[in-house]
This record gives C-alpha cells, sequence and structure tokens, in this order.
C-alpha cells in the first residue's frame, strides 16, 4: 500500500553529528532528491538560514522528537485517513515528507518525481510549542495544499477559538449581531462567508448581517437548504463538501463546504442561525462545532433574552451591609474585575452571580472583563481578579447566603485582600451598633414627653461612647447673635479622670438605651462647669460651615484650644439645615491622644445630621405647642398667624380690610354666649366662602376680622365685601362695618393695618366700606 506520510525527521537531525560549518553540505548529500532541492530552493539563502539554527535549540529538538516519533509513527496516518474521502486521497497526487528543517516555514508543497510533497518542518512546528499537535498540523496543511496553497503556518485552532471568544465576550450586545462576522472572517482562514439568518413571523429564514459576496437567498423556507434542514431538525449541520448534498442551495461557486448552527429561544423555538460558507474542502470538525455552538448561546442570552437578563441585573438586591462594604472598597480604592460564567436560562442563574454582576457594572474601580455563557447550571461561575490574584466562586458557592459567602471570601482571598476586607466587616459592625443608637435616640426625640436636655446628652453620649463614636470628649454649642455659645458637655474633665471612667466601663454594660431611661432633666454634666458661659465667635469657624466634619490642629485654632483646654487635634461640626445656623459640635480625644479616625469622623457627621432633624423638629413641635395656626371658632387664621405674616410677608401690593361686628355685645348680652359663638362661626364661614383663593383672613379679637385681599382694584375689594355682607345678613340678620387701606401705597403693613382699623370705626358711623 502507498505510504501517505514519510517521516525523515531522524535522518535530518543527523546533521547535528556535523560540526556547523559543514552543514549545508550534509543537506546537499541527503538522498532526497528532488524533495530537499526544490524545498531549498522556496527560501531566499537558504545556506544562511541554515547556518542560523541553533545548535542547542536543534539538540532540544532532537530529544522531545524521540519521546513523540513512536506515537506519531501510527498517529499521523491514522488521522489523515480517517478524512481520506474528504481530502480526497483516492487521487494519490500527494503526499506529506516529514524533516527537520530551518525552522522558518511549518509546511511547503514542492514537487517531488510523481506527486506534490508537502514538506512539515517539524522543527519549525516544535519552535511554537505544538509538537502534540502534528497530526492536525498535517491534516491543516492538506486541507490548504487542496485549497491550492503553496506554503503555510499553522493556526491552533484551540488558541484562535479561545481569543475569538474572549473577543465576543468584549462586545457590546447592542453589536453583537453585526460585529461577530467581522471578527471571524478578520480571524478564521477557511471562514469565507459568515453571517446570520433570523426567523421571522411567517417561519421564514430572512438574512441578516454577514461578511462576505452578496448572497440571492436572502429568504429560505425550513427545510430547503443546509440552512433550512438545521432549522428544521434544531440541529447542527456540517457538510464538509457540498457537492456530495442534493438538498445544497448554492451561494457561491467558490463555496465547498458550509456548517450551520441553530440559535435557540429558552423555550427550544429556533430564534435564527449562524452560516459560515468555506471555500476549503472539509475543514471544518468539533472544534468549530463547538465554538459555534458557544456563539449562538452568546446570542441567545445577549440578544434574544437580555432584557430579562438586564431585569435581573437592575433588581439584584444589595442589602445595607454589602452596600456598605462596596462604598468601602471605593474607599480602599481595591480595584478588581470579574469574569461571569451564566447559564443561558436567566432563572437558573444564582442571585450572587446577578449581584456580582451588577456590583462590577456599578462601581468606578471595577469591570465586567468577561461574561461566558456555559453548557450547565453546574458550570456557573465567578472569578475575581485583581492585581493580588484570581479567586473562582464555582457554582455550590453562589448559592450561599450573603453573609456566609462574604465570610468565605475573608478566610480565602489573598492576605492583602482579606485584611482590607475584615477592616471593612469589622467598621461595619460598629456602624450597626451606632445606627442602633441613632434610632434609639430619634424614638426618644418623637415622644412627645422628651426631653431637650437628655436628647442633647444622648447625642453627646453617640459621639462618645465606646460603642459608639468613641471620642475623649464632646461638647454642644448654640448659635446666637454670631456667636457658638457653650451648652452641653460629656466627657472626664482630667486624664485620672478618664482613667477612671475607662476602668468602670470594664465593669458596666451600657447602651444608649440605659443612659436615656436613667439620665434625669436636670442632669448636667462635671464638665460643663469650667466652660459654662464660654462663647466660640462664628468669624473663627466661619470656613469650615459647610456641614461636614473637619479636623483642626491646635496651632490652626489656637483660641479655640486654649478656650476649651484641647491638647491636640479636635473635630467640629457647624450644624446648619439650608442657611441656617442651629449649632456646633466640638469633639477630641483629649486624653489618650490618638489621631481622629474616619470611622470617628462619620460617626460625627451622622449624629450630627440628625441631631438637626431632631433638634428642629423639636423646636417646631414645641412651638406649635404655643400656638395654632387657625382658629378653632372662626375657622379663620389666628392673630399670631397674622402678625409672622406681617413681619415674613413679601407682597408687592395688596387691600387691608378690618371688619368689626355691629352690635355684637348686645347679641352676647340679651342671648349669651353659645348664641354669640354662632355668630362668630357663621362670621368666618361668610369670610371663607366669598373671599378668592389666594386671599387671606384671620381672626383678630373677639368680634374684629382682619382680611389680606391681593388686589389694590377698589370694585374688587368692594364686591368681595358686599358678597361677605350679603351671606352675614341673610345668615344672621347682623351687619359690620369695614375699613380698607392699601399696601403699599399708604405705607408698610403694620401702618396699612392701623389705618384700615381707623377707618373700620369710621365706617361705625357712616355705615358703608371705607377707604
Amino acid at each position: 500500500m502507498r505510504s501517505l506520510i514519510e517521516n525523515h525527521v531522524e535522518d535530518f537531525l543527523e546533521i547535528l553529528t556535523y560540526e556547523k560549518r559543514f552543514w549545508y553540505e550534509f543537506w546537499q548529500k541527503l538522498p532526497f532528491k528532488p524533495i530537499t532541492k526544490n524545498y531549498e530552493s522556496f527560501f531566499e539563502n537558504f545556506e544562511s538560514l541554515l547556518k542560523s539554527v541553533s545548535r542547542n535549540e536543534m539538540t532540544e529538538f532532537s530529544h522531545d522528537f524521540e519521546k513523540y516519533k513512536e506515537e506519531l509513527k501510527d498517529s499521523i496516518p491514522q488521522f489523515v485517513r480517517l478524512h481520506a474521502r474528504d481530502l480526497e486521497l483516492s487521487k494519490e497526487d500527494f503526499i506529506v515528507f516529514l524533516i527537520a528543517g530551518p525552522g522558518i516555514k511549518d509546511w511547503v508543497v514542492v514537487d517531488g518525481k510523481n506527486e506534490k510533497v508537502i514538506v512539515v518542518d517539524v522543527f519549525s512546528v516544535w519552535k511554537k510549542g505544538k509538537l502534540n499537535k502534528l497530526s492536525d498540523v498535517v491534516y491543516q496543511a492538506a486541507i490548504h495544499f487542496r485549497h491550492g496553497e503553496t506554503a503555510g503556518d499553522y493556526y491552533d485552532k484551540d488558541e484562535l477559538f479561545e481569543f475569538l471568544r474572549s473577543e465576543i465576550a468584549k462586545l457590546p450586545n447592542e453589536v453583537l449581531l453585526e460585529e461577530i462576522p467581522k471578527l471571524l472572517d478578520k480571524h478564521v482562514p477557511y471562514y469565507n462567508w459568515t453571517g446570520f439568518y433570523l426567523m421571522d413571523q411567517e417561519g421564514m429564514l430572512v438574512l441578516g448581517p454577514y461578511v462576505g459576496e452578496p448572497t440571492e437567498h436572502v429568504r429560505i423556507p425550513v427545510g430547503r437548504g443546509i440552512c433550512g434542514q438545521a432549522a428544521e431538525r434544531k440541529v447542527t449541520f456540517i457538510v464538509q463538501d457540498v457537492t456530495q448534498e442534493s438538498n445544497y442551495l448554492s451561494c457561491s461557486p467558490l463555496t465547498k463546504s458550509e456548517i450551520v448552527v441553530p440559535i435557540f429561544r429558552n423555550d427550544g423555538s429556533v430564534y435564527g442561525e449562524i452560516d459560515i460558507d468555506s471555500h476549503y474542502i472539509a475543514p471544518f470538525d468539533d472544534r468549530d462545532r463547538r465554538f459555534l455552538e458557544w456563539v449562538a448561546k452568546q446570542i441567545t442570552v445577549r440578544v434574544v433574552h437580555w432584557n430579562e437578563f438586564e431585569r435581573r441585573i437592575r433588581i439584584a438586591y444589595l442589602d445595607s451591609y454589602i452596600a456598605y462594604i462596596l462604598n468601602q472598597i471605593l474607599n480602599y480604592n481595591l480595584k478588581f474585575s470579574v469574569e461571569l460564567s451564566v447559564y443561558s436560562d436567566w432563572e437558573k442563574v444564582p442571585e450572587n452571580l446577578y449581584r456580582f454582576w451588577k456590583i462590577a457594572r456599578k462601581l468606578p474601580n471595577a469591570s465586567v472583563e468577561r461574561v461566558s455563557i456555559v453548557d450547565s447550571v453546574e458550570e456557573q461561575s465567578v472569578v475575581l481578579k485583581s492585581e493580588h490574584g484570581s479567586y473562582v466562586l464555582k457554582y455550590e458557592d453562589l448559592l450561599m447566603h450573603p453573609k456566609n459567602l462574604m465570610l468565605k471570601l475573608i478566610k480565602e482571598l489573598s492576605p492583602e485582600v482579606s485584611s482590607k476586607l475584615f477592616e471593612i466587616h469589622y467598621e461595619a459592625t460598629k456602624y450597626a451598633q451606632s445606627l442602633l443608637n441613632s434610632q434609639i435616640i430619634i424614638e426618644y426625640a418623637l415622644k412627645p414627653d422628651s426631653s431637650i436636655n437628655a436628647i442633647l446628652y444622648a447625642f453627646l453620649t453617640g459621639i462618645t461612647a465606646g460603642y459608639s463614636g468613641s471620642f475623649n470628649r464632646a461638647m454642644f454649642f448654640s448659635y446666637s447673635d454670631g456667636k457658638f455659645v457653650f451648652q452641653r458637655a460629656l466627657g472626664p474633665r482630667t486624664l485620672e479622670e478618664a482613667y477612671k471612667i475607662w476602668e468602670a466601663i470594664e465593669d458596666i454594660e451600657l447602651n444608649m438605651r440605659d443612659f436615656i431611661e436613667n439620665v434625669s432633666k436636670e442632669f448636667r454634666s462635671a464638665l460643663e462647669i469650667p466652660y459654662e458661659g464660654k462663647t466660640v465667635s462664628f468669624e473663627l469657624v466661619s470656613e469650615y460651615a459647610d456641614g461636614q466634619v473637619h479636623v483642626l490642629t491646635k496651632k490652626e485654632a489656637p483660641e479655640i484650644a486654649k478656650e476649651f483646654d484641647i491638647n491636640k487635634d479636635f473635630a467640629i461640626m457647624i450644624l446648619r439645615n439650608g442657611d441656617k445656623i442651629l449649632g456646633m459640635i466640638l469633639a477630641d480625644n483629649n486624653f489618650d491622644l490618638k489621631p481622629i479616625s474616619h470611622y470617628q469622623m462619620n460617626i460625627l457627621k451622622e449624629l450630627g445630621n440628625l441631631m438637626i432633624l431632631v433638634l428642629e423638629n423639636k423646636r417646631y413641635l414645641e412651638t406649635m405647642k404655643q400656638k395654632a395656626e387657625v382658629d378653632m371658632l372662626t375657622g379663620l387664621k389666628t392673630r399670631r398667624f397674622l402678625e409672622e405674616f406681617i413681619e415674613q410677608a413679601n407682597l408687592e401690593s395688596c387691600c387691608v380690610v378690618f371688619l368689626d361686628l355691629n352690635k355684637f355685645k348686645q347679641i352676647n348680652d340679651t342671648f349669651g354666649h353659645e348664641k354669640g359663638d354662632e355668630v362668630l362661626r357663621n362670621f368666618g364661614k361668610c369670610i371663607n366662602l366669598n373671599i378668592r383663593k389666594d386671599d387671606l383672613a384671620f381672626r383678630y379679637g373677639g368680634d374684629e376680622a382682619v382680611l389680606i385681599l391681593k388686589t389694590t382694584d377698589r370694585n374688587i375689594v368692594e364686591r368681595i365685601i358686599g358678597r361677605i355682607l350679603d351671606c352675614f345678613e341673610s345668615r344672621t340678620g347682623l351687619s359690620f362695618s369695614a375699613g380698607a387701606a392699601l399696601f403699599p401705597l399708604e405705607g408698610d403693613m403694620k401702618t396699612v393695618l392701623k389705618k384700615a382699623d381707623e377707618r373700620c370705626y369710621k365706617s361705625k358711623a357712616t355705615g358703608r366700606l371705607e377707604f
């Protein structure tokens, strides 16, 4: 039987027994003419190329080849003959000749005595680290020889497809269908037409994005041609020689083979297909099938069902603990990326995988490096990558509760990352305790009988307590007339006292609720004694009045440090609500002299902001106890509200009308106060029913009312007062006197109100509205 593969590598390796200056002479004497002569003529200056070969490299190659030669003896012929029909071996028009050449070109086609000879330089293949792929090299060379090529280098399909997987994973979803054909056409030598057919509502395969020669087959019925058969049977079709396929739809006379891979929806229906035409006979193998089926799954996830995956990513729940961890990762500038291996059915993707997906997209110091679609649920994983290395979370890890997953990461990540995560976790537990304290303070502050004194001390306790802010001392100043006035303080006065407190802490367990329940309205801290009545000028700290926490050194604020016995650094936060300054908090580590930590600053800011809300709310509620906005009897606004309105009003113009009931005293004297109240209720109703939406009405005294009418038109004023009078007379049979004055025509609001009152008195004599 004719020998298809001739292995002469060992013959050529005899060159190592010669001195290098005789290598070319050895080559010329090899008994394989005309093959060696024709091979030599393919290269320019072959003699120089041969002399440039490293003896050490060639020797190392000879040792490696010795290990493989028995295996290669049978495997290469078997592999090639397995594809005998595809390679048309029956023609007997070529052989494969294995040599150890100059290591420049993997294979070259030369003329032999009776047939073409594919000369494979095994040394060149070895230099690329592909000696174990020699059978594939020979087969690939034969494929390209059949295509008419005379020389080439081996391309490893495994590496090529892995590279393409990486490139496709990086593509934005919105350009996936357009860019994949371009990528495949550029990098796979035997993919000569690459495109998509997408199923329309009528069940026809419609041509989508493609790269290659135009085709007349823009709509293909299911069942017709290779594409139609793949859609009908829902399987991948590989046709190594289209001339052997009776149901082939010819796209180009150059097409020799075709592979078609269906793209499925999750319900099993066909969304479309990937179609590859090749000008080579039999170029496809199982690696092409696996790769293109992977591409099809990418389309399933990232195009067909992407909206659902996107929705799951958006709604992935990040609780407060995870949110805090993420914020701190930002502060620590821990940069990382993730590689995600995801199953094509969104409902079978673990929630933790969606969380990592969301986090990597959300954080500026993180990224999604790659998304790969895997064949089974159990293959899903997350690879965390940073400068400190990689860490793989397997499917079973992703099913853990987040707290257990965090514990696993802290235990098993690199020491650098693990220590930072533990530090963040430790800080989180302290913040959680602080949050509980804040909640207790707010609950207390919202009680009607809560004491401002206790509230202030509760906040100062939150700032100084070991289970919260851990400052040594904290002070609160109120604000008045450009000065911060010392009010409350908490902490030791001396180092000796500080030691006693720290010793006592070891023996007792106190939390914020204990403190609030035990502190009295009369409680005073001993620390306050030396500082009572002391103030801080706003000018001294005006540059820090931004509502943030600032740490100052003793040198930066010597006056404050001296006045309040500050030994080192101290923190201040000016409390403000919008433009309104409410007060100031000062805190320091006066006795342990520890640097003020980032954690302490955060606690101070959190409690300071809560203090603003609580104090404003408390003061507002206490103010509202003293006044009511609406008079309960008449339904008109109160006189106090009128006085505030006059002080704060920013009206361009208006008419102030003063109303006074006539003979009201007689009603009270004759019929009693119950009847008088009924008259006043009707008075209020008639006013509210007949003034306009933007007008205001106030009860000024017992039977007096003031109207603020947003007009200076006398006719309009007379009509409004006339309507009120008609209403009131019809309900009670009584009348009222009225006087009006115009603002700002007749003066400021107080002057105008006085004039309206005087004219009302005049109205009692005239019986009409007096202007």
